[in-house]
């Protein structure tokens, strides 16, 4: 039997420094909620009002967004070190071309979200919703997750380096060229959500008893 081709790496942007000539107070957005090349520093946006919501090339350091309405917000090619979020309420929202680095998020709501080219490097994240959600290049890298739920979401060149999964939930998830080899994982619900995932021979032995009781196969 021929050898199945290594799943396809995410295809991101290199992520190179850049400049963001203004800066924003994410409390006091322009009358049309769009914000272009602005720098965000040390901002609590703590309860504030961002539904839908568009930014663009913009640069955020050690904001809180603790509580704030991200639904249906759009990121586009924005960097985020150090973001703090106990809870990330984002559904419906839209990044790509985006860079969080060590974020600290407890619950992040990104239901129906659509992540396109984005990297989490660093950082520990708490519960990550993602049912029905669309990913698509997204790379975890140096993360740990407690919880994550990709329940009926695509996901297609999703890696993961480095990384620790608590929990993976896959009830109804479509994976493609899915790479899971990096990730320790402790528990996977729903294991028939691996279709299209790559996993390693070290992860097979851990999950052989999951995989069988999943099958129906009695081991004796």
């Amino acid at each position: 039997m021929p050898a199945r081709p290594a799943p396809q790496a995410p295809r991101l942007p290199s992520f190179a420094p850049a400049s963001y000539p203004g800066a924003g107070d994410l409390t006091a957005l322009d009358a049309d909620g769009r914000c272009e090349g602005l720098r965000f520093e040390q901002d609590d946006a703590a309860g504030a009002d961002l539904e839908d919501a568009v930014f663009t090339a913009c640069f955020f350091r050690g904001v809180s967004l603790a509580g704030a309405r991200l639904e249906r917000a759009s990121f586009g090619d924005c960097r985020f070190e150090e973001l703090l979020a106990p809870t990330l309420s984002a559904p419906d929202s839209a990044w790509w071309n985006t860079r969080i680095a060590r974020g600290r998020i407890g619950s992040a709501e990104l239901y129906g979200a659509t992540l396109r080219s984005v990297l989490f490097d660093g950082g520990k994240l708490g519960y990550v919703n993602l049912r029905s959600a669309e990913l698509k290049d997204v790379l975890f890298r140096d993360v740990i997750i407690e919880e994550l739920d990709l329940g009926s979401a695509t996901a297609t060149r999703v890696a993961f380096e480095d990384c620790r999964i608590d929990s993976l939930l896959l009830h109804g998830a479509r994976l493609s060229h899915a790479d899971l080899r990096g990730a320790g994982l402790r528990s996977i619900t729903a294991p028939a959500g691996l279709r299209g995932a790559t996993i390693d021979a070290l992860q097979l032995q851990d999950l052989a008893p999951l995989l069988a009781a999943e099958a129906g196969i009695r081991v004796l």
